[in-house]
C-alpha cells in the first residue's frame, strides 16, 4: 500500500513576507519546531506577517503529519490546538483521505522508524547512488507502508 493511495501528500508554502499597511500575522513552523520524538514545539515557532491570506490547505490541521524535507527529516504529528501554522516549503503535509481507516500517528511511527527510512531511502540510493539528505515528494509518495506485511502474508 504506497503512501498516495491512502493519503494526499502536499509540500509547503514559499512565503513572502512584505511590509504593508495591511497583513496577515501568522505562526510558521521551522526545522526546530519538529521534535526528534515526533511532536511540535510551539516555543520554536516563527510569527511571519504576509499581505495575501494563506491558503488553510497550507496550515495545520488537527491529525495532519508533518515531514522535514531535509535530513534528519523527522515526521510529527499535529495534535489538537496545532491547527493554524503555516507549513513552510521545506516541510510535506500528509493528510489521509476521508474514507482511509489507518491513524495517521502510525505513519509518524512508520517514517521514523529504521524500517521507514529504510524504505524512503532506498529508491534514492538505487537512482542516485548516495544516501539521501533530501526528500522528494515522489517519493515520500510512493513509500510502500505495508512492504514487509504484505510479503509475509502472501508467503504463508
Amino acid at each position: 500500500m504506497k503512501l498516495q493511495e491512502v493519503a494526499k501528500v502536499m509540500q509547503g508554502v514559499y512565503l513572502k513576507e512584505e511590509p504593508g499597511e495591511n497583513f496577515f500575522r501568522y505562526q510558521e513552523l521551522t526545522m526546530l519546531s519538529l521534535e526528534p520524538i515526533s511532536f511540535i514545539d510551539e516555543r520554536k515557532l516563527i510569527e511571519v506577517q504576509t499581505t495575501q491570506p494563506i491558503p488553510t490547505h497550507h496550515l495545520t490541521q488537527q491529525g495532519d503529519v508533518l515531514v522535514s524535507l531535509y535530513y534528519p527529516m523527522i515526521a510529527c504529528y499535529v495534535e489538537k490546538g496545532q491547527e493554524g501554522y503555516v507549513i513552510p516549503h521545506y516541510m510535506a503535509v500528509i493528510r489521509l483521505r476521508p474514507y482511509v481507516n489507518i491513524d495517521s500517528r502510525f505513519i509518524v511511527q512508520f517514517i521514523n522508524s529504521s524500517r521507514g527510512r529504510e524504505a524512503l531511502g532506498r529508491e534514492i540510493i538505487k537512482n542516485y547512488g548516495i544516501k539521501p539528505t533530501t526528500l522528494p515528494l515522489q517519493y515520500l509518495n510512493n513509500v510502500d507502508l505495508l512492504e514487509k506485511e504484505n510479503s509475509l502474508l502472501s508467503s504463508l
